[in-house]
């Protein structure tokens, strides 16, 4: 990496890092004391918790593994550790308050600041190395963003959210949302070898043989899952798995999470305390991996694996290479994919012609996470770096599923096609949503 590399790559960076604690700002600041200290669900965290999260994680890695600093206060490592504080007991922990999280954010940035400008990002540490440290901790502060508005969107209240007011959507596309592309047969190479900012689980590049298929041109609408529920597909247990109908029976749900039926059977949506008009041509949200199993059944399909979502979206037939972003290598715009929360929900399908991927896939990044049926685990020759506690722990959990692809809410430093994301079966808080697949013979 020459000088001239090295200057741009770190003016990159301090722009991301200011960037996104801007954003983080920016979605806490129009929230009220008790917004911010509220544990609005077991699920989530208070949002306070988050933000002192981001500043510990920061300050670990940049300033104390990277810089080899002492910590400002080692009791501050067990408040915000994640693995020793479940999420439902955050808000019985002495965390800083308002004032402090944020004091404490701005502290930890003002010294990296320092550190970022006097780091080697070439010959220096392999954390420091074409400043991946720094990259992790971009995307690592984006995607607890993402965790924020999980939890806002759980607030029990009616209360509008400020911001999720602004939808900026595209000119509505008039398409079939139920059509179909097929995918040959034959192998591809799934993942990366980027160490540069892709995640240890993403890596290294392997060969994987997928056969044909057919695959949803189109993330799955509101309007083809109302049929489902309409077809009284939550009280069917011949569409569910032994596993789904259990967890199905334990619950109360008959529809995604904030979806309510007036009294002429219409639905509205309930989002961020604002009750809209259920648009039939936007993606399904909020939905549980069994939910989708279910009507994927319903619908005479099935989830696809991830090395067949991943060959949709990234594979270029015709030159046999891979892409980072489904439509090449240019970095995510407004014009190609509903991603930075921009939108504020998912966008009518059709909207992003120009985030097709080399298949002619649509929405790929962007909108909704999808659900995968494949468990998460490693790649072959997968190495853990540079803790385990992101991805190896996970690994022997088979209550987890992949989901693939990027939500509206996802930061542009997280969405690619490689990008792995996880979670439990039962979970809807999360912006995910479904694209089937389909077997050829």
């Amino acid at each position: 990496m020459s000088r001239m590399s090295q200057i741009k790559t770190k003016h990159r960076l301090e722009r991301g890092l200011h960037r996104v604690r801007s954003r983080t700002f920016s979605l806490t600041d129009s929230l009220t004391d008790d917004d911010l200290h509220k544990q609005f669900d077991p699920l989530m965290s208070p949002l306070v918790w988050d933000m002192g999260h981001i500043a510990n994680f920061e300050e670990f890695w940049l300033l104390r593994e990277l810089a080899g600093r002492k910590a400002q206060d080692p009791a501050r490592d067990a408040m915000y550790n994640p693995f020793d504080n479940p999420r439902g007991v955050r808000g019985e922990l002495p965390l800083l308050n308002r004032l402090e999280a944020a004091e404490y954010l701005t502290e930890v940035r003002h010294d990296v600041d320092i550190v970022l400008r006097d780091t080697d990002i070439v010959d220096g540490s392999p954390l420091a190395k074409g400043g991946y440290v720094f990259e992790m901790t971009i995307q690592h502060e984006a995607q607890h963003q993402e965790t924020i508005l999980q939890a806002l969107n759980l607030r029990p209240d009616l209360v509008p959210y400020p911001l999720a007011g602004a939808r900026r959507l595209p000119e509505r596309r008039v398409v079939d949302d139920t059509e179909r592309v097929r995918i040959d047969g034959g192998p591809f190479s799934m993942g990366t070898d980027d160490r540069a900012s892709a995640y240890d689980n993403e890596r290294p590049t392997h060969q994987v043989h997928v056969g044909a298929f057919e695959i949803d041109r189109f993330p799955v609408t509101n309007r083809r899952y109302a049929a489902f529920i309409e077809a009284d597909g939550y009280s069917r247990s011949d569409l569910w798995t032994s596993d789904g109908w259990r967890w199905r029976t334990t619950v109360d749900h008959e529809a995604p999470q904030g979806w309510r039926a007036d009294r002429q059977g219409a639905w509205t949506q309930l989002v961020f305390g604002r009750a809209r008009t259920l648009d039939p041509d936007e993606p399904v949200i909020h939905i549980s991996f069994w939910e989708a199993e279910a009507f994927a059944n319903f619908d005479g399909g099935r989830l696809p694996t991830e090395a067949e979502w991943e060959k949709a979206a990234a594979l270029d037939p015709v030159t046999g290479l891979t892409r980072k972003y489904p439509w090449g290598s240019t970095a995510p715009t407004r014009e190609h994919a509903n991603i930075g929360q921009q939108g504020w929900g998912p966008a009518p399908v059709g909207s992003y012609p120009l985030g097709a991927s080399a298949y002619g896939v649509e929405q790929l990044l962007g909108d909704v996470y999808e659900w995968t049926s494949s468990r998460f685990l490693p790649y072959p020759g997968y190495t853990t770096f540079p803790y385990p506690e992101y991805s190896e722990v996970f690994f022997e959990d088979e209550n987890f599923r992949v989901l693939r692809g990027a939500s509206w809410a996802t930061s542009s430093s997280v969405a690619r096609s490689t990008f792995r994301n996880w979670d439990y079966r039962r979970r809807r808080q999360i912006m995910a949503g479904i694209r089937l697949a389909w077997d050829i013979a």
